[in-house]
């Protein structure tokens, strides 16, 4: 066994351990929705719809998959479904990848010089893409902030 490959089993080893309930993960569905969603899970062999979502999201991620050709397709499937993305640069997506926190968010809102230091390197890592203006950018950082949830 190579050393990449244990070293990828060991972390996902460890990350099995992280598996919990995610409270900002709560999806709305219609009856019908809802209903097919248990119809596909039931026919595919699990005992609830969670664990067929669950089994998909590991697919899309790459992560504790159901194999290469699963991972590919659910890949596909987002490239197909939200491929435009390569197209513009989301100021969620910066913030998040950034790890930017509630404070520093805060801040944000608190001082114009320091969201416009923010707001610059948001631009200069987004070169080439289309934006979100500065005026999304403030709206989206107050949401965040009135609900006080870390991304």
């Amino acid at each position: 066994m190579s050393s990449t490959y244990a070293d990828f089993m060991q972390d996902q080893s460890d990350d099995v351990k992280t598996d919990r309930i995610r409270d900002d993960i709560a999806i709305a569905l219609t009856d019908e929705q809802y209903s097919n969603l248990k119809l596909k899970a039931y026919k595919a062999g699990f005992k609830n719809p969670g664990d067929f979502i669950q089994s998909f999201v590991a697919d899309l991620t790459g992560w504790c998959s159901n194999g290469s050709d699963e991972c590919d397709l659910a890949g596909q499937w987002y490239e197909r479904a939200y491929g435009m993305s390569e197209f513009y640069y989301f100021f969620h997506y910066f913030l998040y990848n950034y790890d930017y926190d509630l404070e520093s968010m805060s801040e944000m809102l608190e001082n114009d010089e320091y969201f416009n230091e923010f707001y610059d390197e948001y631009l200069e890592e987004a070169y080439g893409k289309d934006v979100q203006s500065k005026e999304e950018c403030v709206q989206l950082l107050k949401e965040i902030v009135e609900c006080g949830i870390e991304l």
